[in-house]
């Protein structure tokens, strides 16, 4: 049999032919065309994280009406206007490369003001109808607020997850999953980067005993972080939360199964969203695929974000973790990993009263300085 090659390979010739072969060069073209676009939209030619931030000039398009983007797919985009009525729109030709958000808030066109390609096909009908979209964005506004997570490797230095919200609510189980306190810590460093409020929503109380005080919670108290105990199944601390998210935009963030569509149903018992518990591994079921933005009936809104495993906090500033770890000195949020966190000579030298948040410190500081092995050392 004879072989056939390509260029700089040597593979037999019905590898090269599989269908999952052609599957994978789709995927690697396609991705390689995706972060060409989004260089050329901003002007980006080199992988700075500030610069990916970039949004095109808005100024030509102040006098369109404007909306608040509740939804992204792949080519379209659902938008509220400021009656609630939804809309859905395609992006402009500029912005199909920018890493758009829910709660961005854009100006739209009710007739498409660019021109269409006869070359391109017709754009996706509208899912349902079958009809068409009935706006184009052009443009998006600076934003007040933008809510992001460290991300991959240098190419995607932040994962964005929300703009222009006003208040962070970080949701933690009392079992099922545990209560983990790092996550807590993370969440509270995502949301100082971001200039939010911050609440800890402690959910499913009706779980644990009365007089279990979650110990674990003491450093957040001491600091005078608000923490709501809350049973949404049984409505306990419901009320108190409609009335906190009144007039405001809340972000609802916490790992998978911790019940944050539960609360959200209990807070607006019409949306009924799909609802799930843990699988047999421990893991919580994914039942939120994208954030979305649910106007509550009383004023204000949630925006409920699918469940995380962890909230990374590369690249961000150190010097947050001086209001995340208010109790330690100077000298060690310097330089934590001078200190021994095991040595307990020195954990009485420093006087702490919770000696494990040192071990979390080091842990967040270092993350903050990584690199990631992906990323260009060169660069």
């Amino acid at each position: 049999m004879s072989r056939k090659y390509r260029l700089g390979q040597s593979r037999e010739a019905q590898d090269l032919d599989h269908r999952d072969s052609y599957s994978r060069e789709r995927s690697a073209d396609s991705k390689r065309r995706q972060r060409q676009a989004e260089r050329l939209s901003t002007d980006i030619e080199s992988h700075d994280a500030e610069s990916l931030l970039k949004l095109p000039d808005a100024a030509p398009w102040l006098h369109l009406p404007e909306a608040t983007l509740t939804q992204r797919y792949s080519q379209w985009v659902d938008l509220e206007l400021a009656d609630r009525t939804p809309l859905r729109a395609t992006l402009g030709g500029k912005l199909k490369g920018v890493r758009l958000v829910c709660g961005d808030r854009v100006r739209y066109s009710a007739v498409p003001v660019e021109p269409e390609d006869p070359g391109l096909p017709p754009p996706p009908p509208v899912r349902g109808d079958g009809g068409s979209p009935e706006a184009q964005v052009v443009a998006v506004m600076p934003r007040r607020t933008l809510l992001k997570r460290g991300g991959i490797d240098d190419r995607e230095p932040w994962q964005l997850i929300c703009a222009n919200a006003d208040e962070l609510w970080i949701c933690a189980a009392v079992v099922d999953p545990p209560l983990r306190p790092g996550l807590l810590e993370r969440a509270q460093v995502l949301a100082l980067d971001a200039g939010l409020a911050f609440r800890i929503i402690v959910t499913k109380r009706d779980r644990a005993s009365r007089k279990d005080t979650l110990p674990e919670l003491d450093p957040l108290r001491e600091q005078g972080l608000p923490i709501h105990e809350t049973s949404a199944l049984k409505g306990e601390g419901v009320e108190a939360l409609r009335s906190l998210v009144v007039d405001k935009v809340v972000v609802l963030l916490g790992h998978s199964g911790v019940g944050k569509s539960t609360l959200v149903n209990a807070l607006h018992p019409e949306l009924a969203l799909r609802t799930g518990g843990l699988t047999r591994f421990g893991t919580g079921k994914q039942t939120t695929t994208s954030a979305r933005w649910l106007p509550l009936p009383g004023g204000g809104t949630l925006i409920d974000t699918p469940g995380v495993r962890t909230l990374s906090v590369r690249g961000f500033d150190r010097a947050l973790l001086g209001q995340v770890f208010p109790e330690f000195p100077a000298e060690v949020l310097e330089d934590p990993l001078a200190f021994d966190a095991e040595d307990d000579e020195v954990l009485d030298a420093l006087g702490l009263d919770y000696p494990e948040r040192l071990q979390s410190l080091q842990r967040l500081w270092q993350e903050m300085e990584d690199r990631n092995p992906n990323q260009n050392v060169w660069r």
